[in-house]
């Protein structure tokens, strides 16, 4: 057998040998032990505890860690805190900073940890850090006043070494306001005694300087006061608002000239005035290093005495001070707040008074430059001159009639008189129609007037129908005929032209009227005849049954306002005419017996009147005159034999009774035709005279002839 050789040997007992200590190396449980803390806790001191804390396949030493401490996660993961302030890669890295396995009396955050953290000296930390910006007596203190366990080896279970600390002064400091106020204490308090105040933003409300820097909080906000520091420093919701000097000292001036001079003073701007009263605003005159508002104040600029309403400008630019401030007049007198518009405070009225109260309710801006005081002077006049007036066209809108159409081109005299008293009127002045116009109608609709239910309108009754352009009304205005007149236009009358019953008059009267009046016109109206020709002559002007049909009157018996050609109710020939129509006269067209007319006649009618009132009116008799006057009978009318109206070969005649020839029983039965033949002249059917005789029908000679021939049978 072949042993083997030296290197493999050596080879093989080094390999035995590393394999021996790792096996040893493996066996041993920790480097060391762990710190009292974590030796507390459950299953950590053991061999299975290290992958708690060094993690195992699927997590790190770091993600144990926090597992643990969340508090600190929280804030790596807010960004608060010292850990929240650390770099990434060193937060990451808890044991770059805090190490382990030195024992239990080991403090894991140390001097060392500080130092990794960007601290050299703990004992120096910069609270700023963490957001605690650490002043006055704050600073004398040691840290472990604060953080009770800062030197303590092992920490209570459940506390903390520095954390669980807040930075509100109520967290360390007993509130002696017992919850009364709702702000920060560093809002009125410093860091270095409570006993030293102070007020974060008083100056926006009321500068603590002069005569306000010597009093103390109290005097201003006492404990039972709506004002008080509680009352300022709790719930917003329930806070008063800030007081305005007039609260606590008494003003003598308006509140639009205090809010008005801090304006033009520069103290303040139109936007910083938002949301205080103008009486707050003392300080624009009043400084508030004076003790006391009687110390004199510079003379007001022209734009300060803007402020006070009255515009020093021509011609009061001039005018000195004393003119309208007595020197020795009390303060009320010196300066009672006249209006630059208030012209009769210092001005005679040439007026008498008459605008005295009154309030226009629109006012042009065109005035004095822009809108003005609607009871001042200068409505109508300028600041600078009396005449002439600026009281224009379109200022009259404001007053109660507002000129309009036709009143445009009126001048002020023709409507405002000089007085007895040698003052023009204007006002009161009646805005009226019938005030300065005369009444075109002659006081015809007076009656309906005084009937009429609807209100009267703004300017008179005039105004019901008429506007200030015209008085004229053009077709197809809204007029109620009916109401006004009683006389209801419809059908034709309805789209007539008012004047084609009102024909205008070629000058116009008294009043300027030129629209015809109708009885000037027609007479009288008594209904349809008075402006229509009676195309029937009077014929169905009668009494008794023809006088009224169902309560219809004149023409509207038959005719309605369309057409006179439309018989909306029909028309009854045999009661208006005596003329019943029957058979085939009711079949007939009218225009059958009455032709239409090519031109209407002298009366305006369009059918032609009947022939008469006779068959032979209309129809040609076929008896050739035989039923003239003969034998003596007298004329025969041809209703004698032709009673039906149907047809005219339909007969009604009683030979016995109507005629010379009664039949017997053998001539009952014979044909008419049998005895009244055509006759060979003309064709007439012969009916009179016909003989009476045996033998002029039947014949003589024949007949004896006869006789013989039967005999000799």
């Amino acid at each position: 057998m072949r042993l083997p050789s030296p290197k493999t040997l050596i080879a093989l007992i080094s390999f035995v040998a590393v394999l021996s200590v790792a096996v040893v190396d493996f066996g041993r449980t920790s480097p060391g032990p762990i710190i009292a803390a974590h030796a507390r806790v459950d299953g950590l001191s053991n061999e299975s505890g290290c992958a708690d804390c060094h993690g195992g396949w699927t997590s790190t030493m770091t993600e144990s860690c926090l597992d643990c401490h969340d508090v600190i996660e929280g804030h790596i993961k807010g960004n608060y805190g010292l850990h929240g302030t650390l770099p990434e890669l060193a937060a990451q890295n808890c044991a770059s900073c805090h190490s382990e396995h030195h024992g239990e009396t080991f403090q894991a955050v140390n001097d060392m940890s500080f130092a990794r953290a960007g601290v050299p000296d703990r004992l120096a930390f910069e609270h700023q850090m963490i957001g605690f910006d650490m002043a006055g007596t704050h600073l004398e203190l040691e840290c472990s006043e604060c953080h009770e366990h800062v030197d303590a080896t092992t920490v209570p279970e459940g506390e903390h070494r520095y954390l669980g600390l807040h930075k509100r002064c109520v967290s360390c400091h007993e509130d002696v306001h017992e919850g009364a106020m709702t702000t920060e204490c560093a809002v009125c308090h410093t860091q270095n005694t409570f006993e030293e105040h102070m007020m974060v933003g008083h100056d926006s409300f009321l500068p603590l300087v002069g005569a306000h820097g010597e009093v103390g909080c109290r005097d201003c906000h006492a404990e039972d006061d709506p004002h008080s520091l509680e009352a300022l420093r709790g719930p917003s919701a329930l806070r008063p608002q800030p007081r305005d000097c007039r609260d606590c000292h008494d003003q003598p001036h308006a509140n639009s000239f205090v809010r008005e001079a801090a304006i033009a003073s520069g103290l303040r701007t139109p936007m910083a005035l938002q949301g205080h009263a103008a009486n707050a605003l003392c300080s624009s005159c009043h400084e508030p290093e004076h003790t006391s508002f009687s110390e004199d104040a510079a003379a007001l600029t022209d734009e300060e005495h803007l402020a006070s309403g009255f515009p020093l400008e021509v011609p009061h630019a001039e005018v000195d001070c004393a003119s309208c401030h007595a020197p020795e007049a009390p303060y009320a007198e010196r300066y009672p707040g006249r209006s630059a518009n208030d012209c009769a405070a210092c001005h005679e009225d040439p007026h008498a008074g008459q605008f005295a109260g009154l309030v226009f309710d629109a006012v042009s801006d065109a005035f004095a430059g822009g809108p003005v005081d609607a009871q001042g002077c200068l409505v109508c006049h300028a600041g600078t001159h009396f005449e002439p007036h600026l009281f224009t066209v379109e200022a009259h809108v404001a007053t109660d009639l507002p000129l309009e159409g036709a009143h445009l081109d009126a001048t002020c005299e023709s409507c405002h008189d000089l007085g007895a008293d040698g003052v023009r009127t204007f006002h009161p002045v009646d805005h009226d129609c019938e005030a300065c116009h005369d009444d075109a109608h002659g006081g015809f609709f007076d009656a309906v007037l005084a009937a009429a239910e609807a209100p009267t309108p703004e300017h008179g009754d005039c105004a019901r129908c008429h506007d200030p352009h015209a008085f004229t009304m053009e077709a197809g205005e809204a007029f109620d005929h009916a109401f006004w007149t009683g006389h209801e236009l419809t059908g034709s009358h309805a789209v007539a032209a008012c004047t084609s019953c009102h024909e205008r008059t070629e000058e116009p009267d008294a009043t300027g009227r030129r629209f015809g009046r109708i009885a000037e016109i027609y007479g009288p109206v008594t209904g349809c005849a008075s402006c229509h020709e009676d195309v029937h002559e009077t014929l169905f002007d009668r009494d008794g049954p023809f006088a009224t049909v169902e309560g219809r009157e004149g023409c509207a018996r038959c005719h309605s306002t369309n057409s006179f050609r439309e018989l909306p109710h029909g028309f009854d020939h045999g009661h208006w005419t005596g003329w019943h129509l029957l058979g085939a006269h009711a079949r007939a067209e009218c225009t059958t017996c009455h032709a239409p007319l090519r031109r209407p006649d002298e009366v305006g009618r369009t059918w032609g009147r009947a022939a008469g009132r006779g068959c032979a009116s209309c129809h040609e008799s076929p008896h050739a005159g035989q039923f003239g006057a003969v034998d003596g009978l007298g004329a025969k009318a041809c209703e004698t034999c032709h009673q039906s109206a149907a047809a005219f070969g339909d007969l009604s005649f009683d030979h016995d009774l109507e005629s010379r020839f009664p039949l017997d029983e053998a001539h009952e039965s014979v044909a008419c035709d049998e005895c009244h033949k055509p006759s060979e002249d003309d064709g007439v059917v012969v009916y009179r005279p016909l003989s009476r005789e045996c033998v002029d029908c039947h014949g003589v000679h024949e007949k004896a002839l006869r006789k013989r021939q039967r005999r000799r049978r």
